[in-house]
């Protein structure tokens, strides 16, 4: 086991959520949960506690992964990566004010999911 952070997968294609999944256990990563939709994004966080988070910008439900990190930021505090295609600066600048977080541009390499992960671990 790479180490023991417990990381939930945000994201609102289920293959490329699984394929994340694939990516991290691979490494020997901890995923606790996959959500393609904001409430059960908000579910997992509730019970499990996660200390990382890969989150979707664009995501289905009631909010978008912004909102939702603002949500889950109300009673836990994880770090928060931002895995997204959408990288305006009317998004960055929202992204940018939610702390702590990161961004993961799509695509990525798993080289680049693999730094963002242990950057994350090393700030939390």
């Amino acid at each position: 086991m790479q180490d023991s952070k417990k990381i939930l997968i945000v994201e609102d294609e289920a293959i490329v959520a699984m394929e994340i999944e694939f990516l991290l256990q691979g490494k020997g990563y901890s995923v606790i949960g996959k959500a393609t939709n904001s409430n059960k994004a908000i579910d997992l966080a509730i019970k499990f506690l996660p200390d990382i988070i890969l989150m979707d910008v664009n995501i289905k439900g009631n909010c978008n992964g912004i909102e939702t990190s603002l949500e889950i930021l109300k009673f836990s505090k994880p770090v928060i990566i931002f895995v997204t295609a959408y990288n305006d600066a009317e998004t960055r600048l929202k992204m940018e004010s939610i702390q702590p977080h990161f961004f993961l541009a799509k695509p990525f390499s798993p080289d680049d999911l693999q730094k963002a992960i242990c950057f994350a671990i090393t700030t939390n």
